[in-house]
């Protein structure tokens, strides 16, 4: 008898504790470990971030100037607005958190949506050619590529129950002006939990707006700020040469990104285009040519003295020695 009421209460035990497992469970979600360890691979990004810039002098290297583009591309009734929405939200991350960013807001006002080839790619070779007078060293560009309602069930048994779920995502590309190839095509995504009532309200309207997706898309646009001043960190500065006259060169940068008189700078020729199979064409670097020293600079604009006659120089790049 005594065994018997034993093997009773550990049933009722587990019981008890697998139902609290399933309650636990359903007002949670099972993908709150997903979400969990995404926000501590980012929380660990974050601080990693810090750490190199605590021990990286201040100035040490010299900006690089960017333009924003967000593209609508197949927004739905609602999501109108994403372009303003990506570059607003960006700028002001950049501008907080990444201080390799210089942005060029007169050239992202002008251009609403980036060249591209008939076959539907980015031109990037073209985003170059118009990047480089302007001294504009990456084309930041984003995309929604995708909005939708996810649902899914959740528990165990007699607990299980439906939990609704946004997912947005967004195609972030980034385009090298020096070479006219992608430093960053990725895909990011988010999601966030809405109730039954919002999900039925929002099925039976037949978009999502974009003040739904605010939330989601303000997160995306943290992480795409993070991998675009991971890029900027990555790869050294490159100023770009206007014109020539005997050795003197005319660059299309200037204090703004922080060159100052005296800096000396590796010079290289204007190099060759290359073309692929697929049409797209790409600039590969050109030859050392010597070195230069800058004698002045304004805003945008920089004069420096190259130390022999180089007359096809036009069109090629310095790098900061």
């Amino acid at each position: 008898m005594a065994t018997e009421t034993k093997t009773r209460c550990g049933l009722l035990r587990t019981a008890a504790m697998f139902m609290g497992l399933a309650i636990f469970l359903t007002g949670t979600g099972c993908t709150t470990i997903k979400d969990a360890a995404k926000g501590t691979a980012r929380t660990v990004s974050d601080s990693s971030r810090k750490a190199v810039d605590a021990i990286t002098p201040g100035g040490a290297g010299l900006k690089n100037k960017i333009v924003l583009i967000g593209v609508e591309g197949r927004a739905e009734p609602g999501q109108a607005g994403f372009d303003a929405h990506f570059s607003q939200g960006l700028s002001e991350y950049l501008r907080q958190e990444c201080r390799e960013a210089l942005m060029d807001e007169t050239a992202g006002a002008i251009m609403k949506s980036p060249p591209r080839l008939a076959s539907g790619p980015i031109d990037g070779f073209s985003l170059a050619m118009v990047g480089r007078p302007r001294g504009v060293n990456y084309f930041v560009i984003g995309s929604l590529a995708d909005v939708r309602f996810l649902d899914e069930k959740t528990g165990f048994w007699l607990w299980k129950q439906t939990r609704y779920r946004l997912r947005a995502a967004l195609r972030l590309e980034i385009v090298d002006s020096a070479s006219g190839t992608k430093a960053v095509d990725e895909s990011l995504w988010e999601e966030s939990i809405v109730d039954e009532m919002k999900y039925e309200e929002l099925k039976e309207a037949g978009a999502i707006p974009l003040t739904e997706i605010a939330p989601i898309s303000g997160r995306l646009l943290r992480e795409a700020g993070q991998k675009t001043c991971e890029v900027l960190r990555s790869q050294p500065w490159r100023g770009f040469i206007t014109a020539v006259d005997r050795n003197r060169l005319t660059l299309s940068a200037g204090s703004a990104v922080g060159l100052t008189p005296g800096s000396v700078l590796d010079v290289f020729g204007k190099g060759r285009v290359v073309e692929n199979k697929d049409g797209q064409r790409f600039l590969s670097p050109g030859e050392k040519i010597g070195e230069a020293r800058v004698e002045s600079v304004a805003a945008d604009r920089a004069e420096a003295v190259l130390n022999q006659p180089a007359p096809d120089a036009t069109g090629g790049s310095v790098r900061l020695r």
